[in-house]
């Protein structure tokens, strides 16, 4: 029997390989078994994670996406849409600009 102040016991290292073992053991009968339970997908991670509330922090971010997809959707009606160039001045201001230049005009050949 080696001594108690012996650091290199044998059997100190099998127990741990023993334990180690026991509880992959476990750990793998454990999913088998959520497996096989595992037939009714309403209850699967996957479907929890999607009815679970959203944290702060991917709200803001679900929110810019959002905002995002509405900048591109008015873009696109933007580009899609006919544009109609109109005059800066209106028909009776330019006539009325028209009579004040022709005056002008007149005073000019007049001096």
């Amino acid at each position: 029997m080696p001594s108690r102040s012996n650091p290199n016991v044998p059997t100190k290292a099998k127990r741990k390989t023993a334990s180690v073992l026991k509880g992959k053991r476990k750990h793998s009968q454990r999913l088998a078994n959520s497996k096989v339970k595992k037939s009714n997908p309403s209850q699967t991670s996957q479907a929890l994670r999607q009815n679970a509330p959203l944290s702060r922090k991917k709200a803001r971010k679900m929110g810019k996406k959002d905002g995002y997809v509405k900048q591109r959707k008015e873009l696109e009606k933007y580009l899609e849409s006919e544009i109609e160039m109109k005059d800066l001045i209106s028909d009776e201001v330019a006539q009325e600009v028209d009579k004040l230049a022709g005056q002008k005009a007149e005073k000019m050949e007049i001096d």
